[in-house]
């Protein structure tokens, strides 16, 4: 019986009198991402789905001691100069695409995002394993010194080590460019480092936290009496450490599907204050 009710549905098409459904899309065309599968961790990272929300992601290559390494910076839809986030990474061979969906969250919203591959890792050269401090700064000598970014709208996002690289070289960061804010996404800083960061400051954690009332409430009240600029938190309730959301189980990270799985308020917050700082910079 389905096989006879298939067939005339087939002589239908062909006939044009049936049309096949139109694929279900949401607001833009869906397509299935690219997922490149990394040698050294396991993890699946799709390609982040940019086309039609950029209006140019450009290929950058920028050299940091001995190695050339590559970046790439999203540039967002419309003919302005843009507020640029530059991300910082988390620890292991992490490359551009560990933030892809970040960038489809930031360049949606206006901002020019900057991310790169770690050394040793996706188009970089040199090994893996060394120089992450300095290879941060020259990316953000790199970033800042693009086309299409507005300079006085320069952000820092940086996550886990992320932190402890950026606290560390905060001066140097500064020397090549002073940030008009920081966000810093799994703060890995207590009361005593995070004063080395002298820029307005949003700091978002996981409830998970061992230390949770020393990286925020204690970070925030010394980095505003020792500094001067105004900081704050947000505390994402059932996420791991690298905010995603773990309500309905831990994250399988072989499975490319993680990167739907981003703690919603976690980026909300990051959004909403990114976008308060860029507003009071234009």
């Amino acid at each position: 019986m389905r096989s006879w009710a298939a067939l005339l549905i087939g002589i239908m098409m062909l006939s044009g009198c049936v049309s096949p459904a139109p694929p279900m899309t949401s607001g833009r065309a869906e397509t299935q991402p690219a997922v490149f599968l990394d040698p050294l961790t396991g993890d699946a990272v799709p390609t982040p789905a940019l086309e039609g929300i950029t209006r140019e992601r450009r290929e950058v290559r920028f050299v940091s001691g001995d190695a050339t390494l590559a970046g790439e910076l999203d540039l967002p839809l419309g003919e302005e100069e843009a507020p640029l986030v530059f991300i910082l990474h988390h620890s292991g061979p992490a490359t551009r695409d560990a933030y892809g969906y970040m960038a489809e969250l930031l360049t949606q919203a206006g901002f020019a995002v900057f991310r790169f591959d770690k050394r040793g890792t996706g188009r970089s050269g040199g090994e893996y394993g060394c120089c992450e401090a300095e290879d941060a700064l020259a990316a953000y000598r790199a970033a800042v010194e693009q086309p299409g970014v507005d300079r006085s709208r320069v952000f820092i996002v940086a996550q886990s080590i992320g932190t402890e690289h950026l606290a560390a070289r905060f001066s140097e960061f500064a020397a090549v460019h002073p940030p008009a804010g920081v966000v810093l996404l799994s703060s890995l800083l207590g009361p005593e480092r995070i004063v080395h960061i002298e820029a307005p400051l949003h700091i978002i954690v996981s409830d998970s936290e061992p230390n949770l009332d020393a990286i925020t409430v204690q970070a925030v009240e010394a980095h505003r009496s020792r500094t001067g600029y105004a900081s704050s938190y947000y505390v994402a309730e059932h996420s791991e450490h690298t905010l995603f959301d773990v309500k309905d189980g831990p994250i399988d990270w072989s499975d490319p599907s993680w990167v739907k799985r981003y703690h919603r308020g976690a980026m909300q917050s990051m959004l909403e204050w990114l976008q308060a700082e860029a507003a009071k910079n234009r």
